[in-house]
């Protein structure tokens, strides 16, 4: 990208963010990404920040569609609501320019999960004792076990885990802290981790649970490309995300007949609303499972009778 010149406002919200909220640096760089892609927007109209209206807002958001899906659309509209929200309170500005303007219609799509005895084709398929072979297994079952996000998988430390009690502390998002369960499975495979771990040679007084092979943390990027390896090699035709492993773990505490409002803790959902998304997954489970079983599910398309 070329340089853009005004970008204080820009970074000085960014900066409060990460003081006030404890936006995770994941989430700082989407923000200062989507606020620069505007400012460059507002340079080639040679509009200043301070001047812009509703129009010039639905003017950049109509610029996006068709390169950008509905989803990120509402993201940049957002975190544009949000800045201009924090310069109305400091008196920079009058009024909000993004009062008024409407996020792009969105399907309300269910997430991809795994099948019960896909995770266990996954999680099972790690055979050599070797120390990145048993860092790789328990960091997958903790995973799934735990329903962490690849980032708090990535922060956990040697002092967060409690094998007496199989919990583990998690650092969400905005640092707030949650105390999560983990499976008698998960807490096997740690056990058989953690005498290995310093076969990686771990860098003098390094505290991170899952090291690389240079004895640092193990960024949440190399999390990533060790689940696909996985996958792949144990029969997956697709790459997969880590959050699919979260949405899994969730909807099978749905199915298994967990609490909606358990499952929201557990996963550190600030709204039920976000938590409630399983129970269509679910349904949609159900219903499949129902259609390909039930011997009066379907009818007959050559004769109009049941099948």
């Amino acid at each position: 990208m070329r340089s853009v010149t005004n970008l204080e406002p820009f970074e000085s919200f960014l900066l409060r963010l990460e003081k006030v909220r404890g936006l995770s640096p994941h989430t700082l760089r989407a923000y200062r990404s989507d606020l620069l892609e505007f400012a460059m927007f507002l340079e080639e109209k040679s509009v200043h920040w301070d001047g812009v209206d509703r129009e010039h807002v639905r003017t950049y958001l109509h610029a996006l569609y068709g390169g950008k899906k509905p989803a990120t659309i509402s993201r940049k509209l957002a975190v544009l609501r949000s800045f201009y929200k924090s310069a109305v309170a400091s008196g920079l500005v009058e009024s909000n320019p993004c009062e008024g303007v409407r996020s792009p219609k969105m399907g309300r799509r269910a997430p991809r999960i795994l099948m019960t005895d896909e995770v266990d084709r996954l999680l099972d398929g790690g055979v050599d004792q070797d120390a990145l072979s048993l860092r790789n297994t328990a960091m997958l079952e903790v995973l799934y076990c735990g329903g962490l996000r690849v980032s708090e998988l990535a922060g956990l430390n040697l002092r967060d885990i409690d094998f007496e009690n199989r919990l583990v502390r998690v650092r969400g998002k905005g640092n707030k802290e949650r105390i999560v369960p983990v499976g008698d499975r998960a807490a096997s495979a740690l056990k058989q981790y953690l005498p290995a771990r310093s076969d990686l040679k771990p860098i003098s007084e390094e505290e991170a649970l899952f090291l690389n092979r240079f004895g640092r943390r193990l960024s949440d990027r190399s999390m990533r490309r060790v689940l696909n390896e996985r996958h792949l090699m144990n029969g997956g035709w697709s790459s997969i995300h880590p959050h699919m492993l979260r949405h899994s773990c969730a909807t099978h505490l749905l199915e298994g007949g967990a609490d909606l409002r358990h499952i929201q803790e557990f996963l550190g959902h600030a709204s039920l609303a976000t938590t409630q998304r399983y129970t269509q997954v679910s349904l949609e489970q159900i219903m499949r499972v129902y259609d390909e079983s039930h011997p009066r599910a379907r009818t007959n398309t050559e004769n109009g009778t049941d099948v």
